[in-house]
């Protein structure tokens, strides 16, 4: 997304943040894994929804109403091992801050706001930030005084909530490439095949389209179908089994979640057809009750209760009270920069605007059938609208694709 969308971004926080505050939003750093080799680099979410930027210690400050942007200073020597550092000239051109300073002025900066007396607004919710600037928002909380502290978690919460056209756009590009990737990795999917197969095939149509993983792919065959975050990926595809596709790709920040559940020699069984149907129509009666108004939890009663009355026809439970044992997650969740992305309560009402996934499954282990189906959903003033209308879910569509792969 280009700067003028940061910065609309930005204008929708700053109408929100309490008057005569200074607020703090900190990028981050890399976490140490052992020895000298730290974990790969993700910028809080937070910070790279308000300027685009994916850049170690830097801190964004909205200080009532003028925004200052500070960059880790430039580092030659650093620069030879670990690349190259954020130029000011670049980070204004990719958030659109015109007030853009390298952290060697932040200590004198800081030192102004304080005695100023203002309040402090911090996203609490974050625990890594630079070193320098006290390591973390609850200890620069200590430091300036909790009783000066504000906690701007919610606003954040609630504008990131209420997506932006743009970054709608951007959701249904990731699950474009996720398509193009899982229907790359379906060559992978035959019996003698590992799960692994069709991992690093994913994998490798993500990197081949500039992205790169939302969350870690879940390839699950069998019985590990009915393991909600099996990720070993590991076991061989088998004949007459089902492979459940827990999987997206992430691009420039935002990305998929789609589960889809495919048949390794191309053909369900009497019984899986069955189980599946029962899974498709669920899928279908909650994308048609999604509207402005209505919220996960009533959406999720609206799963629990199809999923019970598709068991009981299927001979696996006499009461529908008994969907817990084949039923034991929710029926979606927000998406957006991340995969479980921020929301308040899920009795929340809907609201025009907000992305969400829909994705109901039944988990049989005696039967080794785990079954999920799953895209994303924009909330929209009518209805909904499917981001990610190019998988294939319906039985017969399935078949065919498999079939002219083959």
């Amino acid at each position: 997304m280009n700067k003028a969308v940061r910065r609309k971004i930005r204008q929708r926080l700053i109408e929100h943040f309490p008057p005569h505050t200074v607020t703090f939003i900190f990028s981050g750093l890399s976490i140490r894994k052992s020895a000298d080799a730290n974990y790969p680099f993700h910028v809080n979410r937070n910070f790279l929804y308000a300027t685009g930027i994916e850049e170690e210690a830097a801190i964004l400050v909205f200080d009532n109403g003028n925004e200052i942007l500070f960059l880790r200073d430039v580092d030659p020597a650093m620069e030879k091992w670990n690349g190259h550092y954020m130029r000011i000239e670049e980070a204004q051109e990719i958030s659109g801050i015109k007030d853009v300073r390298y952290f060697e002025g932040f200590e004198a900066y800081l030192e102004k706001i304080l005695s100023r007396k203002t309040r402090i607004g911090l996203d609490l919710d974050q625990n890594h930030f630079s070193e320098t600037a006290y390591g973390s928002a609850v200890s620069m909380a200590d430091y300036v005084g909790i009783e000066r502290v504000i906690d701007v978690t919610e606003i954040f919460v609630r504008s990131r909530m209420l997506k932006f056209p743009e970054e709608v756009e951007a959701i249904k590009h990731a699950a474009v490439i996720s398509d193009i990737a899982i229907k790359s990795m379906l060559h992978e999917m035959k019996p003698g095949n590992n799960e692994n197969d069709m991992a690093s095939k994913f994998l490798y149509e993500a990197h081949k389209h500039q992205g790169g993983l939302m969350f870690d792919t879940i390839i699950a065959s069998g019985k590990e179908a009915t393991v909600l975050h099996y990720i070993e990926n590991n076991q061989e595809l088998k004949d007459g089994e089902l492979v459940l596709m827990d999987l997206g790709v992430c691009v420039n920040g935002y990305g998929a979640d789609i589960s889809l559940t495919y048949p390794v020699n191309g053909t369900y069984s009497p019984r899986q057809k069955e189980v599946y149907e029962v899974v498709l129509e669920t899928y279908e009666a909650v994308i048609a009750a999604i509207r402005p108004g209505v919220s996960l939890l009533e959406l999720n009663e609206l799963a629990k209760e199809k999923l019970a009355q598709g068991c009981r026809t299927l001979g696996l439970i006499k009461s529908n009270d008994e969907i817990d044992r084949y039923y034991y997650h929710s029926i979606g969740h927000s998406l957006g920069l991340d995969t479980h992305d921020v929301w308040t309560s899920r009795d929340f009402p809907l609201e025009a605007g907000n992305v969400i996934t829909v994705e109901p499954g039944l988990y049989i282990e005696e039967e080794s059938i785990g079954i999920r189906i799953e895209t994303d959903i924009l909330v929209t003033e009518t209805g909904s609208e499917d981001l990610a209308p190019q998988t294939l879910k319906g039985v017969e569509e399935v078949e065919a694709y498999l079939k002219s792969i083959q």
